[in-house]
Order: C-alpha cells, then structure tokens, then sequence
C-alpha cells in the first residue's frame, strides 16, 4: 500500500503498527515519519499519525536514558522483561486470513479456543472456513449439528467439502444439513465418503434436483466414495449430461463387498448425452470388483474424448458375441497419457494412442499387444483381424508395469521392450513375474539404456550373474530387488561389473570391495563424475543372503538401503530350530 498510494495515511499505519508488534519501534518511526512528510495535510488520519509518532519516540527516549545508566549485565535481565508478547490478532486482516489458510482444519477448529478475539475474529471472517476437511478430526464421528455450524459459519463461501465420518447417516437429515447452504456456495471440490443419493432426488428431505446440481458450475474435482454410486442411473445422467462443465477430475472408489458391482448399461439408455471436458477418471473397486460390458464401458468412455488419466481396477469385462469385444483407447481418448489397469479381466488388452507415457497392468491376466501379422495387404494384431496395427503404439512409454502378471513369457517380454523407444523408457516395474527367466535381464540393459527406477522383486530366477548383468544401466538410480536369493556377491559384481581382470584371472572379493570404495573415495576428492555411482536406492527387503554388516558397507558408499531384516531374523531362527531337532 505505501508503493502504490504514497499519499495515504493507511499504508504508513499499517506497516508503522506491525514493526510496533514485532518490538522494532525504531523502524516503525521511520515508516512514521515518512508518512508525516508524504501525506498530505489535510488527511483525516494525520492527527493519529502525529500521537503515534510521538508515543514511539517517547518510548525509545526513555529506553536510550534507561541504557546510558545501567551496565551491560543489566541491560541483558533487562530486555526480555520489557518486551511485549506478540499477538497475531492485531495483525491486520488480510494477513491473517493468509496465514490461517495454510493450517489443517481441524487445527482450525481448535483455535477457536485460544482466546476470546480470535474466537470473535474466526466467527466474523467466513473465508476462514472456505475449506471443510473433516477427514482428520481425530477419527471421531461428525455430528451433522457441527457440519450445520461450519457451513453457517462459511456463509457461502466454501471452495473446498470433504465429507468424511458424519454421522448419522441418515439421508433426509443430511439432506436438510447440507443442501440448504450448497446452494449458495461456489464449490470447486467435493468429497462424500458415503452414499451420494443423499444430494439425488428423493421424496425425504430436500434432496437437490437436476436444475439444482447446476448450479454447481465450478466443481472441478468430484470423489465419491462407494461405487454403488454409478450404479444409480441419475448421478450417471447427471455426469454424461455435462452438468458440471467444469469438473476435470472424477473419482470412484468403493469398499471391499461380497456382491460384484455392475457397470450402468449406457448402451442401452436412449438419452442424448454430451461430450464433458474430463481429464482424469479413477473407477477404484475393491473385493469383488465391477462386471462390465465392452459396448457399456465404450458408451461412457465415449462420452470424454478428453481424457489424459485412465485408471481402473478390479473390473471384469465381457462382450455379447454380436460385439467387438476390443477397446480402442486409441480411437475412443486421443490424448490418453496414463493407463492403469489393476487386477482386472480384459477379454482382450486394450490398444493405447501413441501419446500414451505410463501403461500399468499390475496384477492382471493381460499381455501387451506386442505381434503382427498380415491380412490381405494390411499389417494387423495376431489376435485381432479387424484392428490395424499402429507401430507407434508404445513408442513414447516412459513407464511399464507389468508387475504380478502370471502369462507373460519371455517372448512376449521381449515383443514388449522391442516395441519401446529404449532412450525414453524410464521406469520398469517387473516384480513377480516368475515366467520370466534371468537370461532376459541382460537383454533389459541393452534394450532400455535410460532406465532411472527398475523393480525385480519377488523373482526366484533373479540370481547374482543376474544382478551383475544390470551394471550396463549407467542411469540407473533406484533398483528393488527384495525378496531375492541375491547375495553380496551379486551386488559387488553390480557395482564393478565383473570380477575378471584383464588377464583372465577371477578377483577376490576383498580386493574388489577396496576397488569400489577406492572409485567412491576418488569421485568425492575430485568430483569426477564418470567415477559416480548411479545408485542412489537399493531395497533388498527380505533378502537372506545380504548381512547387516554388507548392507551397513554399500550406505558407506552414498548409498540409500532399505534392508528389512525381520524376515531374516526369522528365516535364521527356523534354520537353528531344525539343526537343533
């Protein structure tokens, strides 16, 4: 305010106010000062100015005479006794609402009992209580009166809603609680961890109807908690009605259920939908998943040609024989960007486009489209005749998972990784793959030089010539392989790349060890960058065959090792109970 209207008195008091709660009054003089010179005379604040200028120059007469007269020593006990304790309500308002937006809201709710002014200060300021996060309040059950307090409290100026734990869970009292004042509000986050036919219409409560849910214009994230919700065919109209132009982020997640969940037969309704401007969809089942037709699930995916995240999981998908029973993101989403299919049952992968940079199909029975063949002149998927094939199809991944896949063989691992850009795949995520056998890895360093994280857990075929042969990975700077019978022998040959001289004779492993600490050693005297080690994380949770001692040795060299020992000390411990018997 004093750059922009030097001629105001209102800037010069603010700034001269804060150094006085802060005990520097020989600054605030000085913004005193400059007031009384640049603010013209006849400003209304001009006499107010005056009295605090002279009320701090008195006090810092008083404080040079106090000074003069008494010793160091004195001075020291002195000062702390005549300082003034800070109070953040005579702050001024604007800073204050800053500051209070950056704490949690069950913090918030708890300074309401600090004192009296800012008990008074919370109540009278409603963007205080713009954000409602009632996910963290120390796990307790939240009274509908308190949730009918907060959003009085608000008075329409909530952007962000977590409905978390409100208990009861009644449909027509919640209803009554919370749509009433949702309505003036200009919501851009919404989070309801129960049943959302709380807010559909309904003949208890005031249940908000189709013309109401529009008002909602600025929702832009959407999280709903159970995925009965897309069960309900009026929420899913609401959706593929574009009633929130605005929403960028949808989110369904459910709770793990005996009863399989069904996907909503859009193919099937004859309603006039409307592309939306979606960017990200997260349909998250636990236990027993969704079951879903191809032509429903292409109905509504359809329906957001805008998509950038595709997430999935537990989804069983099946087709009636007088459909095509694939799933072509490349047609359906142009611009998809991240795949994730987890634990679901495709009866074919779905084909990605060629701006596809993740594709994860952890711990599901798919393969990665990775043959051709030749129908009629045109070049298209072994297990598809009427689906041209795109070569580019994984050619910009950056990230691979196919962790917990049981079919995959090395042919078709391999089908996958030719079909890569090498200089661009950076993250490859192959835990528990166990038809896979330990001579690809080495065909996984020349095929994906650039590589930065690489998971190989879980794999019993992962043995220390394995390991040795990743030393060709020059990038690598995050390596898993937990749960392994790697032994520090295998992680010696690693980090050196071979235990051979150039005379053909095998080097101890002392001697190698000396080696590799002496490059370590070298790299930070001289900060040669071709002496550095990639590594900067080693997880060998579980791994028997690393001690303490070897993990403790590789920590030394810069490195950092998640080394469960647990695991080890149980393994240990059996193995001494059957020598004893």
């Amino acid at each position: 305010m004093v750059k922009k209207y030097r001629k105001n008195a209102k800037g010069y008091l603010r700034a001269g106010k804060i150094y006085q709660l802060m005990g520097n009054d020989l600054k605030a003089r000085q913004f005193y000062e400059a007031g009384l010179r640049n603010v013209d005379k006849n400003d209304k604040l001009q006499s107010v100015m005056k009295q605090m200028h002279e009320t701090v120059s008195g006090r810092l007469s008083k404080r040079e005479k106090a000074r003069s007269g008494e010793t160091l020593s004195d001075r020291n006990d002195s000062e702390p006794r005549n300082r003034q304790a800070f109070d953040v309500m005579q702050l001024p308002v604007e800073i204050i609402e800053i500051i209070f937006r950056y704490l949690p809201f069950n913090q918030l709710v708890r300074l309401q009992n600090v004192s009296k002014s800012w008990r008074m200060f919370m109540l009278n300021n409603p963007t205080v209580w713009s954000v409602l996060d009632f996910r963290k309040c120390d796990r307790k059950s939240i009274r509908c009166s308190t949730l009918r307090k907060c959003l009085h409290r608000a008075q329409g100026s909530v952007s962000e809603l977590y409905l978390y734990n409100i208990w009861p869970r009644d449909a027509s009292i919640i209803g009554n609680e919370i749509v009433p004042y949702l309505m003036t509000a200009r919501l851009q986050v919404l989070h309801v961890d129960f049943n959302i036919n709380v807010f559909l219409s309904s003949n208890r409560g005031h249940a908000m109807a189709d013309t109401q849910w529009r008002a909602f214009r600025n929702l832009t994230v959407l999280k709903l908690g159970g995925c009965e919700a897309l069960e309900s065919k009026e929420l899913v109209k609401l959706i593929c009605q574009s009633t929130f132009p605005s929403l960028c982020l949808l989110h369904f997640y459910g709770s793990a259920l005996t009863r399989p969940k069904s996907f909503p037969t859009l193919s099937k309704w004859e309603n006039n939908f409307k592309p939306s401007n979606l960017r990200s969809l997260i349909i998250e089942n636990s236990g027993a998943g969704m079951i879903a037709h191809t032509e429903d699930l292409v109905a509504f995916l359809t329906l957001h040609p805008h998509l950038i995240s595709l997430s999935l999981s537990h989804f069983v998908v099946s087709n009636s024989a007088s459909t095509n029973r694939f799933v072509d993101l490349a047609t359906i989403t142009p611009h998809l960007v991240q795949l994730s299919l987890i634990h679901s049952l495709f009866t074919s992968t779905p084909t990605v486009p060629p701006s596809c940079q993740k594709f994860a199909i952890p711990d599901s029975c798919l393969k990665p489209r990775t043959t051709t063949r030749q129908n009629n002149g045109v070049e298209v998927y072994s297990d598809d005749s009427f689906c041209v094939a795109n070569p580019d199809e994984y050619r910009n991944l950056r990230h691979l998972d196919i962790s917990s896949n049981t079919t995959l063989t090395d042919q078709d691992f391999l089908g996958v990784l030719s079909r890569c850009d090498g200089t661009l795949l950076q993250r490859l995520d192959m835990n528990a793959c166990p038809k896979i056998t330990a001579g690809r890895v080495s065909q996984v360093a020349e095929m994906c030089p650039a590589l930065r994280v690489l998971l190989v857990g879980q794999n019993s075929w992962l043995t220390d010539a394995a390991l040795a042969a990743l030393h060709g990975l020059r990038e690598l700077e995050y390596l898993d392989i937990s749960s392994t019978d790697v032994t520090f022998t295998g992680l010696l040959l690693y980090f050196a790349g071979s235990d051979i001289d150039a005379n053909g004779k095998r080097i101890p492993l002392t001697t190698l060890a000396a080696r590799i600490q002496e490059r370590v050693n070298r790299y930070r005297t001289s900060g040669d960058i071709g002496l550095r080690l990639p590594l900067k994380t080693l997880v060998m949770n579980s791994c028997t065959g690393v001690s303490l001692q070897s993990s403790n040795w590789i920590r030394s060299l810069g490195i950092h090792v998640e080394h469960d020992l647990s695991s080890m000390y149980d393994y240990t411990n059996k193995n001494k109970k059957k020598r004893n018997l």
